[in-house]
């Protein structure tokens, strides 16, 4: 590799480093890892957080497991592996209910989680949520630590709960390595896509799965109202939206099958002269990623030569994750981004409840076993 080569590795390492799930293995269970050993207090705000810059330590165990495990990091030195999961958000909890609710169905809302300011923003739009049943969120990735998510489990049993709906909000469909990892954590699959974390004990309590964008209608509808937020000639518009996706190649073909109803269904409404959809794969290996990327900027670049206005919208329920990505990566090029995340759209609390709802109607809660006899 020369030195060229080596220098844009290392700027797609730091261009990535927000956002890449710490795909992360290790051969032997370490154990809960947590910074400082253990769970940190809630704190006033409902967070168990010692510190939004706290690094992430790596052994050499986990870094070779990290590059058996994941193409993109078989090429990375020691150096830029440290670094690429130190620009890592931390793994925490945010508890959102008022800690004097009650009851005996929780939510567990599962999140990528990208800052302070944007895990804010989505704990803020679930509040009328929290305020029915008892709510918290799990944000990080979970590759080495899965302590924060049984933190949370723990406190929502202690309000009552005894089932748990556990709703993915870091992915938009089941085709993902992330939703595989948490299912393995709560014991509905069978291999880890990371480090082999202990996996979440809560004797007599029923997990249920919800979550996804899926190919929601009010997903759709969320993103035609950003679209429209940008839009001042919908006639001579090309809209385009961008998912983070899947890592795996696998995994992105039936991503983008399901979430292209959304991009079907404003296409269907007349009002734009173009509607697509693409996901980066922000986590893909680099060629895969680039080649992408140089599909986006080609429909941009098309669309400017015909004249047309572009407005590009994110798929994305956190704010100021991926956005900042397509930001870098559409550099130079003219188009319009409708880039708030859909957490900040007020139907978003409605989705989630709505899907909550209809996730519990189709899994009942288990009936007692009968009291033995005496």
């Amino acid at each position: 590799m020369n030195i060229s080569d080596s220098l844009s590795r290392l700027l797609v390492v730091v261009s990535l480093a927000v956002a890449l799930p710490g795909v992360l293995h290790a051969e032997e269970d370490h154990s809960h890892h947590h910074h400082g050993g253990g769970v940190p207090p809630m704190d006033a705000e409902g967070k168990r957080l010692e510190s939004y810059g706290q690094p992430h330590d790596m052994t050499p165990e986990m870094r070779e497991g990290l590059r058996k495990k994941v193409a993109l990091y078989r090429g990375m030195t020691d150096r830029e592996l440290d670094m690429n999961m130190n620009a890592m958000g931390p793994d925490y909890e945010w508890y959102v209910s008022d800690a004097k609710l009650r009851g005996d169905t929780g939510v567990l809302i599962l999140s990528h989680g990208v800052g302070e300011n944007s895990d804010r923003l989505m704990k803020q739009s679930l509040q009328p949520l929290a305020a029915r049943r008892p709510t918290a969120i799990g944000f990080g990735m979970s590759m080495m630590d899965s302590a924060h998510l049984q933190a949370a489990v723990d406190d929502l049993v202690a309000r009552g709960a005894k089932r748990i709906v556990l709703f993915d909000q870091g992915t938009t469909t089941e085709y993902n390595t992330l939703t595989r990892h948490w299912k393995y954590i709560f014991g509905l699959h069978d291999e880890p896509s990371y480090l082999t974390v202990p996996r979440v004990k809560a004797p007599g309590v029923q997990f249920v799965w919800a979550g996804h964008f899926n190919d929601s209608p009010m997903i759709t509808d969320m993103l035609y109202d950003n679209v429209k937020s940008a839009s001042r000639k919908p006639g001579n518009e090309t809209v385009i939206i961008v998912g983070h996706g899947p890592e795996d190649l696998e995994d992105n073909g039936p991503d983008l099958k399901i979430i292209q109803a959304h991009a079907d269904r404003i296409r269907a409404k007349g009002q734009f002269a173009d509607v697509k959809i693409i996901n980066l794969q922000d986590d893909a290996i680099v060629p895969v990623r680039e080649s992408n990327v140089r599909k986006l900027r080609s429909w941009v670049q098309q669309a400017n030569k015909a004249g047309r206005d572009v407005i590009v919208v994110a798929i994305a329920a956190a704010s100021f994750g991926v956005q900042q990505h397509i930001k870098t990566d559409l550099k130079g090029l003219k188009y319009t981004f409708a880039e708030q995340g859909l957490s900040e759209h007020p139907k978003f609390v409605q989705w989630v409840e709505s899907t909550i709802d209809q996730t519990l109607v189709a899994a009942p809660a288990k009936p007692k076993p009968p009291a033995p006899k005496s």
